[in-house]
This record gives structure tokens, C-alpha cells and sequence, in this order.
């Protein structure tokens, strides 16, 4: 297998990975579970409420459908055109805000750093992933 074979392959998985994971937390933010979903926690410890219900639903719809059109474009090519760029660019910017609230703000009074850094390092690699797939 060469180089070039080994990246389509890596792409393919690491494009599927990122379009399961956004359309499983937009099915667990319309449950309004956060199960794991570091964007929709970082929604709720800014927002309460009414405010809050809004904002976490609206977020899954757009996780949901940022998900499926990442799937789908891995297949049928990027037929959804600027609809999916912009659901896309969406879920980028919540995740460049929710890891500065979640892992910046809130983790710099964390005592334990090497856990903090961890932590950050992981979601960095979500973020990663997903702004590598949105392109």
C-alpha cells in the first residue's frame, strides 16, 4: 500500500469518525443529554434557562446536520454546497469558543495541570479533526 493510499484511507476514517460524532451529539443535545459532548456542556454553563433549551437545540440541529453533510460529501462529493459550509463553520466556531470557556477560562483554576492539559489536548484533536472534514 503507498503513501498516497494510506492518507485516503486515514482521511476516509478520521471524515467518518468526525460525521458519526457530530450527528450522535446533535441526536444527544435534542435528547438534552450531554453525554460527552463537550460543546453542548460548554452551551449549558453559559446559558440557563429557557435561553439555555433554545441554544442546546438549535446546536443539535446544526451538529446533526453538520454530521450527515460530512458523511454524505464523503460520498456523493459536496453537493450541498454553501448550506453545508456554513453549518460547518458553525460547529468550528462553537468548538473554538467552548474550548476556551471549557478548557482556557475554566481550567486555569485547576490544580492538577498535567489532567488540564490532557484534557485540552484531546479536545484540541476533536477540533482538529473536525476543521480538517469541514473544509
Amino acid at each position: 500500500m503507498g503513501k498516497k493510499d494510506v492518507n485516503v484511507v486515514a482521511a476516509l476514517i478520521l471524515t467518518l469518525a468526525v460525521g458519526c460524532m457530530l450527528a450522535i451529539s446533535g441526536i444527544y443535545a435534542l435528547q438534552n443529554k450531554a453525554a460527552g459532548d463537550l460543546a453542548v456542556a460548554g452551551l449549558k454553563s453559559i446559558f440557563k434557562g429557557d435561553a439555555c433549551k433554545l441554544v442546546v437545540t438549535v446546536f443539535g440541529v446544526i451538529e446533526l446536520l453538520a454530521g450527515i453533510f460530512i458523511i454524505l460529501k464523503t460520498f456523493i462529493g459536496d453537493r450541498m454546497g454553501s448550506l453545508g459550509n456554513i453549518i460547518s463553520l458553525i460547529v468550528v466556531i462553537v468548538w473554538i469558543v467552548v474550548i476556551v470557556l471549557a478548557d482556557i477560562v475554566n481550567g486555569i483554576a485547576k490544580p492538577n495541570v498535567l489532567a488540564w492539559l490532557l484534557q485540552l489536548s484531546k479536545d484540541l484533536i476533536v477540533f482538529g479533526a473536525i476543521w480538517v472534514c469541514c473544509r
